[in-house]
């Protein structure tokens, strides 16, 4: 007699079910995002692009700035990843991790503008605002951790607020500068994240 595979209770597969949807929804956005503004995207057009009806979306999300964020936070996940990665590399340092943080939003513009656009007063909710304090202080965490390992203690917090508030600086100021190509943007932004993160090593020595 062979052994038959249990088959998963009802309440499992619509729970797979419901989180495959919730997974289309998420990747259309990203997608369309990463064509234009995501401010300027309808919930007809992810809708569209994630073969589901505008009713399905609103079963997910109370409004566009829930779905935004949701993005938001699963890009986070990916350069969190990053990082972790990085971190475990003989060849870690500063520089690098400055230099790979930029690469990160030079190739993720849709989560730099709507990190910019949460921290400038974008309304939240309590919930999701707890979900991006939560989000930003890992990302704070392993900016610390960096600093820590690259040899300072004294004030790391504070170190790691002042690296990413210059990281961010580099670009507001450059990541859409006129009448330049992206790759000379990408260029010219990486090399001034690597010069930065120079700085801080030679100021936390």
């Amino acid at each position: 007699m062979t052994d038959q595979v249990p088959e998963k209770p009802l309440i499992v597969l619509k729970q797979q079910e419901k989180d495959a949807r919730r997974q289309l929804i998420l990747n259309a956005a990203r997608h369309l995002f990463a064509e234009k503004d995501f401010r300027s995207v309808t919930v007809r057009e992810i809708a569209k692009a994630a073969g589901v009806s505008i009713g399905t979306i609103y079963n997910y999300y109370e409004n566009l700035t829930e779905l935004f964020l949701d993005v938001f936070l699963k890009s986070a996940e990916d350069i969190l990843a990053r990082i972790d990665n990085e971190q475990a590399s003989p060849h870690a340092s500063l520089s690098r991790l400055c230099s790979l943080y930029i690469d990160f939003l030079n190739e993720n513009m849709a989560f730099y503008q709507m990190m910019g656009h949460f921290m400038l007063g974008g309304e939240l909710s309590s919930e999701g605002t707890e979900k991006l304090n939560r989000m930003m202080r890992a990302l704070m965490d392993r900016l610390e951790a960096a600093v820590v390992a690259s040899g300072t203690e004294k004030d790391s917090r504070l170190i790691c607020h002042a690296l990413f508030s210059a990281l961010n600086g580099i670009m507001i100021t450059y990541a859409r500068y006129p009448g330049r190509e992206a790759t000379e943007i990408s260029r010219h932004t990486r090399r001034l994240a690597a010069i930065i993160g120079d700085l801080f090593e030679k100021r936390v020595r």
